[in-house]
């Protein structure tokens, strides 16, 4: 084609060397150095002006034509996730385009059926891998549609073999959970991931790599939406990866947002009373203590804290253990300090019982 054509001859110019009259000193000069076949930079990638020129038909028709080689396939989806990014890029042609445009432009031609085709061809090459769950968690990341596409074009199944061949690589671990994440915002799709290991894949990471800061924050947040369905939480706990959990609490303790997103994992958690017995005797109490002083002017953080308490405080031993901790004053300095904040003065008050009712009265 066209297209493709064009883009042979441009590659062409590109990789051409000096010409022989040219001295060594010229030769050595860097505008007259030869461009990385396999990895160029994206400002010197043919496949991203292609990309940022043709559109996704441009990029797919050259991938389509030379669809057997790994280190081909690797730059054009490059090219594709560089489009979706967020701008400025660095490129220039990539710069003067609309990524939501280039994005619905994709969704339109259902161009994930041959992303996912090379992605089952390719799938001993982690790096393909990687660049798939690149362009996949851009699409994914703000809109339910292009959810909805991945769900339904067998994405899920894709994600969880995937995360089963990459389990010695923490970074495409974390790739793989933060796609889950985003996935599991919708509750169908919750379902699906649940159907496919999704929470033997999240176990699997806390208990792998309880001291990678990154990557337990993304394996929260994939929890956190994925325990939202109360029969995932019980599946959880009949896993017996709560104490793992607390061991990746204690680990980042001073770490705010993964203890933002671990109370509410807790709050999830805690519909099913033999899980909060669970919680309590890995030391969950101390935790939350310890959290709620970390920043006692962060309303988020304080009203997290509080939710994951209220079904803690129900229990008389367990009261009485929070008491020992002084966290009864923590709530009441937090509702001091927090007097116009709505959903500090509500968790505030469910956690000192002003809510309950009596069924005699």
């Amino acid at each position: 084609s066209r297209c493709t054509n064009s883009w042979l001859a441009a590659m062409a110019l590109a990789v051409r060397g000096p010409s022989v009259g040219q001295s060594m000193d010229s030769r050595m000069d860097p505008k007259h150095m030869r461009l990385h076949l396999t990895a160029p930079r994206d400002e010197e990638s043919e496949l991203v002006r292609l990309a940022a020129t043709r559109g996704p038909e441009g990029v797919m028709t050259v991938l389509r034509f030379k669809h057997d080689f790994a280190w081909f396939v690797l730059l054009g989806l490059r090219a594709i996730e560089v489009c979706l990014s967020p701008r400025p890029t660095g490129v220039a042609q990539v710069d003067l385009t609309d990524p939501v445009e280039f994005s619905q432009r994709m969704l339109e031609m259902e161009m994930i059926d041959e992303i996912f085709c090379l992605l089952r061809k390719f799938e001993k090459t982690p790096q393909i891998q990687a660049r798939g769950l690149a362009i996949l968690e851009l699409l994914v990341m703000d809109d339910a549609e292009w959810r909805d596409e991945v769900a339904r074009k067998g994405g899920v199944k894709i994600i969880s073999r995937i995360a089963d061949q990459g389990r010695d690589y923490p970074q495409m671990m974390a790739q793989v959970m933060t796609v889950m994440a985003y996935l599991a915002a919708e509750d169908y799709i919750e379902v699906m991931l649940g159907m496919h290991d999704g929470l033997e894949i999240i176990s699997y990471c806390m208990y792998a790599y309880p001291s990678d800061s990154e990557l337990m924050t993304r394996t929260s947040l994939a929890l956190l939406n994925m325990t939202a369905c109360e029969s995932h939480a019980e599946e959880f706990l009949d896993k017996g990866a709560i104490p793992v959990l607390v061991k990746v609490m204690k680990e980042h303790q001073e770490d705010l947002n993964m203890g933002i997103i671990q109370c509410g994992v807790v709050t999830h958690l805690g519909v099913h009373p033999d899980a909060c017995q669970v919680l309590v005797d890995e030391g969950w109490l101390e935790i939350v203590r310890d959290y709620m002083r970390l920043d006692t002017k962060n309303a988020v953080l304080q009203i997290a804290c509080l939710k994951s308490l209220a079904c803690f405080s129900t229990n008389p031993e367990w009261y009485l253990m929070l008491e020992e901790l002084e966290v009864p004053e923590l709530v009441g300095e937090a509702m001091i300090n927090h007097s116009n904040d709505a959903g500090v003065q509500k968790y505030g008050h469910l956690f000192l019982g002003h809510y309950s009712t009596c069924s005699i009265l």
